[in-house]
């Protein structure tokens, strides 16, 4: 094609200006900031230009983006993904061990259905349906990709990352962003933009995005990489490594039963919570804190943490326990904070029954109360988006009895944020490893794990995946260890008053200071340690505001409004459902009716009850439906599935309200 002539160029330049102020005005009504953000935009490094064939183009450091024909190849590449697409499917974990909870024995029975039908898809949904729940998007480009895709399928929530907000600029002249906005609502969805930002901050708002949509969404979505750079790259890795963190449903109902069952019995034998730590004073704040997990490099540590026993305050972990009591190490607090009645065996295992009861233990609300009994005292932390606190905040202050952030999901989590909370300054890590370098060496060898017949024996642990190192270039993790440390880098991010130096041969953490512990400078003990922890304690702690109330008699009064909102989430999927599509509409439906009932003080432990087991169910029913190419036989399971889930929440109201005021069976 000859070049453009100036007239022609004239032309082109004006439709291309139209376009561009025909945008404005869209994201002026849909998302008024990004319309302000480019209302006098200037480019600096990808600019509109006019190629050697006359089309439009982009240029970005003197080369052309496109080698050529921009929007023809562009198109190409959408239909291309449309038949070979690149989609990620949700898989839940069973457990194999013996099926302890009602809602585990249901999710198996929906699964055993769908594949006495049908085995994992091999087909391509996206051909059958011309349907995406939910499309992930990385970079722009000049947009031709996305009208191509908007135009041969639907998609509902679609979240578009672009890295360089000049690609963006020159999309806004090239694509009308108006149609592809109202596809998306009349979907029942919404788009979400992105510009500029890291790896991380995409995923987070992956994260977002579901939270306000529901998680059912991530049982396929889709991931589309339009060009490839240092960054869209990263962002790409990004998605497959941390992709398991966006199935997290938030626990399940029967969670918040025994959640619910523990608070109601820690409250009667008055364990008092921690108050906000602008209400006293820390006689202690400014000495080192000892947080120590039960990691593999505990054993290289733990002489020097015993030399030290005296000149630092000692937090102890869970399973960390027992070695540091077996090498004469006394901490100054124990922290637990899983929530089942199990947690009892293996805290009595660990032996030292005189010395536990010398030991103030610090633990989460959730935590049973025989657990607490074994220790001198006990004192409780409020744990966030939690059943039993949600209901407690009805009649007490949060402001003044603030939730931990970052609590879990293990241990060291609940120590470090406790260490935050009651106002210490510096935390040294002590085999809070997140990993391991020997899958056979994953705990403390003098932890149970590897004691001989104990509940706990475990020679190996596979790991999921390999992170950087602290000490090392990198190291085996799992999963539920990588959303610790995730865990811990947020309460360091929120808290940038900590020093946080990690001592351990474990996992990298971002914000820490790595530091070997024979480089720690010399510490001096603590004077009247004991009398100080004592005072902090009796400072720190409350059980004022709950004294004269019946806690009991008032959750009761809760029942009815519990099995009202129950009633009405069966209500809205007890149709005859004839698509997943309609499936994921009244899925939809059910997601926003629950979120109501998030931003009531008086409503919001409803909503904790519900969250957990309404994203699980709805993901993995959603996740099955998507393994059908026979409409009829998909037809059938859906409807039979949904009865299923509906009879299990009947199921959970009874189990409720009949356990609320007895001691936890799990």
């Amino acid at each position: 094609m000859a070049q453009l002539s100036d007239f022609e160029i004239d032309i082109q330049t004006k439709l291309l200006r139209a376009t561009f102020l025909n945008n404005l005005a869209v994201f002026t009504k849909h998302m008024p900031e990004v319309a302000k953000f480019y209302q006098n935009y200037t480019p600096t490094r990808a600019k509109l230009t006019f190629d050697h064939n006359g089309e439009i183009n982009m240029v970005s450091e003197g080369s052309l983006v496109y080698e050529e024909k921009a929007k023809e190849n562009s198109y190409k590449q959408a239909e291309l993904f449309f038949y070979e697409p690149q989609s990620f499917t949700y898989n839940l974990r069973f457990s194999e061990n013996e099926v302890l909870f009602e809602h585990e024995r249901v999710l198996r029975d929906i699964y055993r259905q769908r594949e006495a039908d049908v085995k994992e898809s091999q087909f391509n949904i996206l051909e059958v349906e011309k349907n995406m729940d939910f499309l992930m998007m990385i970079g722009v480009g000049l947009g031709f990709h996305v009208e191509r895709l908007f135009q041969i399928c639907d998609v509902k929530l679609f979240y578009l990352y672009e890295p360089d907000p000049d690609c963006f600029y020159c999309a806004l002249h090239c694509i009308d962003f108006g149609p592809i906005i109202d596809n998306c609502e009349a979907n029942g969805g919404a788009f979400t933009l992105k510009l500029g930002g890291n790896a991380n901050q995409f995923v987070n708002e992956a994260n977002e995005i579901l939270a306000r949509q529901g998680y059912f969404n991530v049982s396929r979505y889709y991931n589309y990489r339009h060009y490839r750079s240092i960054e869209t790259d990263k962002t790409f890795d990004k998605i497959h490594e941390l992709a398991y963190r966006l199935g997290g449903g938030g626990g399940f109902f029967e969670d918040e039963i025994i959640s619910v069952i523990h608070t109601l019995t820690n409250a009667k034998e008055k364990y008092p919570l921690l108050k906000n730590k602008n209400l006293y004073n820390n006689p202690l704040e400014n000495k080192p804190v000892f947080i120590i997990g039960n990691g593999p490099s505990l054993d290289d540590t733990i002489d020097f943490i015993k030399e030290n026993n005296n000149n630092a305050i000692i937090f102890s972990c869970g399973t960390a326990l027992k070695p540091i009591l077996d090498a004469g190490i006394t901490p100054d607090f124990h922290i637990e904070m899983e929530r089942a009645a199990a947690l009892y065996q293996w805290v009595d295992s660990v032996g030292h029954k005189d010395k536990l009861k010398d030991i103030n233990i610090i633990a989460l609300n959730t935590v049973h109360t025989n657990i607490l009994k074994l220790f001198k005292k006990s004192y409780l932390l409020p744990k966030p988006k939690d059943g039993g606190m949600d209901f407690l905040y009805e009649f007490i202050d949060e402001g003044t009895y603030p939730s931990v952030y970052a609590c879990n999901p293990t241990v060291t989590n609940a120590a470090s944020a406790a260490a935050a909370y009651l106002g210490f300054t510096s935390l040294y890590l002590f085999g809070v490893d997140y990993g391991y370098i020997d899958e056979e060496h994953h705990h403390s060898k003098g932890s149970i794990y590897y004691q001989q017949g104990s509940l706990a024996e475990k020679n190996k642990m596979k790991s999921d995946m390999k992170v950087a190192g602290n000490f090392v270039k990198e190291v085996h993790t799992t999963q539920h260890f990588d959303s610790s440390r995730s865990s811990l880098e947020m309460l360091l991010e929120k808290m940038p008053e900590l020093s946080c130096y990690n001592c351990s041969n474990g996992a990298k953490i971002q914000l820490t200071i790595a530091q070997r512990y024979q480089n720690i400078p010399a510490l001096t003990e603590i004077d009247n340690k004991q009398e100080k922890v004592e005072l902090l304690l009796t400072n720190a702690f409350s059980f004022k505001e709950l004294e004269l109330l019946d806690l009991e008699y008032l959750f009761k009064e809760k029942l009815p409004f519990i099995k009202s909102a129950i009633n009405q989430i069966i209500e809205i999927t007890s149709v005859e459902v004839k698509s997943r599509k309609e499936l994921a509409q009244l899925f939809s439906d059910q997601y926003k009716f629950i979120q109501k009932f998030k931003a009531q003080t008086h409503t919001k432990m409803i909503y904790r009850f519900l969250r957990g087991t309404l994203n699980y169910y709805q993901t993995n029913i959603m996740k099955n439906a998507y393994c059908y190419l026979d409409k009829n036989k998909q037809r059938q399971f859906i409807n039979s599935a949904l009865e299923l889930f509906h009879e299990h929440l009947l199921w959970l109201f009874e189990e409720l309200s009949e356990s609320y005021n007895k001691p936890s069976k799990i």
